[in-house]
């Protein structure tokens, strides 16, 4: 255990480089997942070198909705870090990313009235572009997509799960978090 502490230690130093003086820390919020049934979400970034910051971030939708007589919910726990490379500057411009993320989800009569729910882990890129406002105000537009591995997944014909679809652990494969986000940079 003491190796890896070490080990890891050494590669966080070579990493970050004889520039660690101007690191600068973000925190940001996605507007978009706020109009998902009110997902709460934050993620906040570090700035390691000019064009390389890390990040992490985590989503959680408690909420149940009853639309039209229907029990509609859009619920998650999600966690998620990855790094980001900046051709011009961190926090300015067009990036491209890498991620691992968590995720644990149960949904239904968004589009329709069958119950899903699931949890995993996956790997996922995104890229996006970072518009400075001001020098502590930033907004960002992102679009990713995120693949990996369902370790727990059903899938039931209502949310009272009166009739099993699907049981079975599975890959999976689709576009991730589109984001409009507001950053403030610290």
């Amino acid at each position: 255990m003491r190796r890896i502490r070490c080990y890891l230690i050494v590669c966080l130093l070579l990493f970050v480089g004889k520039n660690a003086f101007a690191q600068r820390i973000a925190i940001s919020t996605n507007a978009l997942d706020y109009l998902s049934l009110g997902t709460i979400n934050v993620e906040g970034g570090l700035s390691v070198a000019q064009h390389w910051s890390l990040w992490a971030g985590a989503r959680i939708n408690p909420w149940t909705w009853n639309l039209k007589d229907m029990e509609t919910r859009n619920q998650q726990r999600t966690v998620w870090m990855g790094a980001r490379w900046w051709p011009w500057y961190v926090y300015s411009g067009w990036w491209v990313g890498i991620k691992t993320e968590y995720l644990n989800y149960s949904n239904t009569g968004i589009w329709r009235p069958a119950l899903q729910e699931g949890s995993g882990v996956g790997l996922g890129i995104n890229a996006g572009y970072t518009r400075m406002l001001s020098p502590h105000w930033n907004v960002e537009f992102s679009l990713g997509a995120l693949g990996g591995y369902l370790f727990k997944y059903g899938l039931y014909s209502s949310p009272a799960r009166h009739y099993t679809r699907s049981e079975e652990p599975h890959a999976f494969l689709y576009p991730d978090n589109p984001s409009i986000a507001i950053l403030y940079v610290f």
